[in-house]
Formats: structure tokens, C-alpha cells, sequence
């Protein structure tokens, strides 16, 4: 009778220890984050009409603490006086009330480049006679261009390239047009355009 007795108080023990062992459970936290590289720029079209006969041939655009003469008509026959060579504002851009594109960089990565990535088209006049200036309005890294300058497939313009880029970055992207008092030219005038990619890239 005792050895029953022994027999179901163990019964009753090992029982209550099986229930302990299996009265815990174990789950995963899982964090996905992805990769950010976002480029933008608001300027669909920079300008330069020098048949615009809006403008007084005084109008300016201040770039690099320089101002350039706005592309009009009226500044075009000013510069056939004077020659010989002159850089441009353009008469307007497009896609902003700015006289100038912005550039809104938003990455979690340290380090990152903005460049020049592909330019489709060719002027007659030469795709060097266009200019390019970045200039810093906010956020991390540095203008890579400190005057400007022609344009050029892969041609940086401004980046992190030392690290501690992460976050949001707005540069002013400006374009200039270099004439020359030796152009010729054609009799119908010249309507051209060239189509520039710019590229964010991250090591």
C-alpha cells in the first residue's frame, strides 16, 4: 500500500515538473532596412533663348557669388560689341520659380556621389560650352565642382565622399553657356538640345 502511495506521489511529481519544462517559448525579432539612394531635381529645362526679346539685356543670375548675364536678345547684341567670349545665365528654367534646379539627395549611406552620368546629344557649338555649378543649401557633403565648369560624361558635381552623409541634402544646380564672338552662325539660327543624367552612386 505504501509502495502505491510512493509510487503515486512520484507520478504526481514528475508530472508537475514535465508541465515546469514546457512552460516556455521562444520567438525572433526581425528588422528589414532597406538601402536608400534618392535623387531628385525640380528643373526639367534650362533656357537659354537668345532670341528672347523679354528681357532688357541687364537681367543677372548670381552664381558663385558672380553675377552672368541672363540669355536675351538684347544682351546677345551687347555681346557682339564687346566680345570675346561671355558665360550666360539662362533666360529662364523650367520646372521652378528659382533661377537655378534643386537637388534633394535622401540616403543612409556615409558615403555617396552625384555625377554627370550620361549626356545624349550634341550641339553645334559644342556640349563644352556648357557649364555646370553645385552649390550647398543644406545637409551633408560638399560641392565637388569650385567654379564652374564644362560639362563632361561622369563629372562629379557634389557628394559625401569623406562619409557622414546620411540624411537629407539640397544643392542648387546652376548651368552657364559660354558664346564666343567667332561663332558662325547659320542663317536659319540654331535650335538645339542636349539631354544630361545625373547619377547617385554609393561605394
Amino acid at each position: 500500500m505504501r509502495k502505491l502511495i510512493g509510487l503515486g506521489i512520484l507520478s504526481v511529481l514528475l508530472s508537475g515538473l514535465a508541465l515546469a519544462q514546457t512552460n516556455t517559448d521562444s520567438h525572433t525579432v526581425t528588422v528589414k532596412v532597406p538601402s536608400v539612394l534618392q535623387l531628385s531635381l525640380d528643373a526639367t529645362d534650362y533656357l537659354f533663348d537668345f532670341t528672347d526679346a523679354t528681357l532688357q539685356g541687364t537681367e543677372t543670375t548670381t552664381v558663385g557669388g558672380t553675377p552672368y548675364t541672363k540669355a536675351s536678345r538684347a544682351a546677345y547684341l551687347n555681346f557682339l560689341e564687346a566680345g570675346p567670349t561671355q558665360d550666360f545665365a539662362p533666360s529662364s528654367v523650367a520646372g521652378t520659380n528659382a533661377e537655378y534646379g534643386t537637388v534633394t539627395v535622401k540616403t543612409n549611406r556615409a558615403q555617396w556621389t552625384v555625377k554627370v552620368d550620361s549626356i545624349g546629344g550634341t550641339l553645334s557649338l559644342g556640349n563644352n560650352r556648357v557649364k555646370v555649378f553645385a552649390e550647398k543649401l543644406s545637409g551633408k557633403g560638399t560641392s565637388l565642382t569650385l567654379s564652374p565648369t564644362p560639362i563632361a560624361q561622369g563629372l562629379p558635381l557634389f557628394g559625401a565622399t569623406l562619409g557622414g552623409g546620411q540624411g537629407k541634402s539640397v544643392y542648387k544646380l546652376y548651368y552657364l553657356f559660354t558664346m564666343d564672338i567667332n561663332d558662325d552662325i547659320p542663317l536659319s539660327g540654331l535650335n538645339e538640345s542636349i539631354t544630361l543624367n545625373l547619377l547617385l552612386t554609393s561605394p
